[in-house]
């Protein structure tokens, strides 16, 4: 079972960062072909489509929540909970605008040059459906939820003399 860790930016805020995911990829040439160009000319958009995708499967990893806190572990399983939600609503959010974006695409296809206009909005919202359908689905008290309590290096003073 692959690892997805988050780092707790803020408990208060229930901020956390996705620090650590698989990459996207696929069994399939043409697929990986896709992905391998998308590495080489836009790796920020690689990554993005990727955290989607592991936002989607999320119920097939094994999560490692890693935190400078020290607090109870049900107290960041509750706030790693609350994220998800705010994910989820920020996913139906993208989901209906490029939804009512959608339909209105295919006139600018008939601009000469690449297909952009149409491709990317479609593709943004396929992830972008399939990782809110996806979190939908999750009950954090069935994740396989790992606690790492790190602790914050310490100012070591400097020895004068």
């Amino acid at each position: 079972m692959k690892d997805v860790t988050f780092e707790i930016k803020s408990l208060l805020k229930f901020q956390l960062d996705m620090v650590e995911f698989p990459e996207l990829s696929s069994p399939k040439h043409w697929v990986q072909k896709g992905i391998n160009i998308l590495n080489n000319y836009a790796p920020k958009v690689l990554r993005y489509l990727s955290r989607q995708h592991i936002l989607a499967e999320l119920i097939e990893y094994r999560i490692v929540l890693k935190t400078a806190w020290v607090i109870d572990d049900d107290h960041i399983k509750n706030t790693f909970s609350i994220w998800i939600r705010k994910e989820m609503l920020k996913r139906l959010v993208f989901v209906v605008s490029e939804g009512l974006i959608l339909p209105f695409t295919p006139f600018l296809a008939l601009l000469p040059g690449p297909n952009i206009f149409f491709y990317v909005p479609a593709l943004l919202f396929y992830y972008h459906l399939r990782s809110y359908l996806g979190l939908r689905k999750i009950h954090v008290h069935e994740l396989n939820i790992e606690v790492v309590h790190i602790i914050p290096p310490q100012e070591i003073p400097a020895e004068t003399g």
